[in-house]
């Protein structure tokens, strides 16, 4: 006998579990249907998507660890290079580093012309070397260290042949501010004005490098005499460097120099 479909349940009565099941099934099959639907309209695209996806991971993946191998790769030889220079082979360690210069990897590049310059001047090879240094300055790829190394070192074998203005005008960056380079760049400036004949800027520049605690001892003993020399009073400096070295140790003393930066750049407009 057939069932009666069923009634809404009156008020105060129970509900049918019928009902329920039957809710369900409706729910589960339209749930079903609308993911059939889904799929049928979109899932290829995200087959795809998922599969590129994966792809681009994969060869970054790849790409990375070609990138880590090369540079792997380079540094043995260049490490091998420096062992046959350091031997007295230099025919063989210059091949090896011409071959590093010709790789795409800008700082072993400029490492290597570093050493391949070393290897020209102790060659008596002059030209050659202010060739590789100038290559170095002038690399944009070049670690912007190695450059400024090259520009410093360029400038230091040009001493002779170029003008103390064009020596002053090279210097300029690493002596305005607090360049790391500053030592080496002022004695070579200070050296450029005594050239020029200004003997009050040189005195200037060489006590400054004598208080500068960055600044090797042997070339701030030399910036000292030189100083002294040029009638700059050089009796202070011990208790300067004293001091520079207590504050660079205090951390409170670096904390108040970090807070008051940005005060002192809102009060002249930098």
């Amino acid at each position: 006998m057939a069932s009666n479909p069923p009634s809404s349940p009156s008020p105060g009565k129970p509900a049918d579990p019928r009902d329920d099941a039957f809710i369900r099934e409706v729910d589960e099959a339209y749930r079903e249907d609308e993911l059939k639907k889904f799929a049928s309209r979109y899932g290829r695209w995200i087959i795809l998507a998922v599969g590129l996806i994966l792809a681009a991971v994969g060869a970054t993946l790849f790409w990375k660890s070609e990138q880590t191998r090369k540079v792997e790769t380079i540094s043995e030889q260049f490490s091998e290079a420096l062992n046959k220079t350091e031997s007295g082979a230099t025919t063989e360690a210059a091949e090896q580093l011409d071959a590093i210069m010709e790789g795409g990897n800008p700082a072993y590049k400029a490492l290597a012309a570093f050493t391949r310059a070393g290897i020209a001047m102790n060659g008596g090879n002059r030209d050659e070397a202010l060739a590789l240094y100038r290559g170095v300055a002038d690399d944009k790829a070049a670690p912007k260290a190695l450059r400024d190394a090259a520009t410093l070192k360029l400038v230091r074998l040009e001493f002779d042949t170029v003008e103390p203005a064009e020596i002053l005008k090279r210097m300029a960056p690493y002596i305005e501010g607090d360049s790391p380079w500053f030592p080496i760049a002022g004695e070579t400036a200070a050296l450029a004005h005594l050239k020029a004949g200004d003997r009050d800027k040189a005195g200037a520049l060489f006590l400054r490098i004598a208080s500068d605690a960055r600044a090797p001892a042997s070339l701030r003993a030399r910036a000292e005499q030189m100083a002294a020399g040029l009638g700059q009073d050089v009796s202070r400096l011990a208790e300067q460097l004293a001091k520079a070295g207590e504050d660079a140790a205090d951390p409170n003393m670096a904390t108040a120099q970090d807070a008051a930066a940005p005060a002192a750049e809102v009060e002249t407009g930098e």
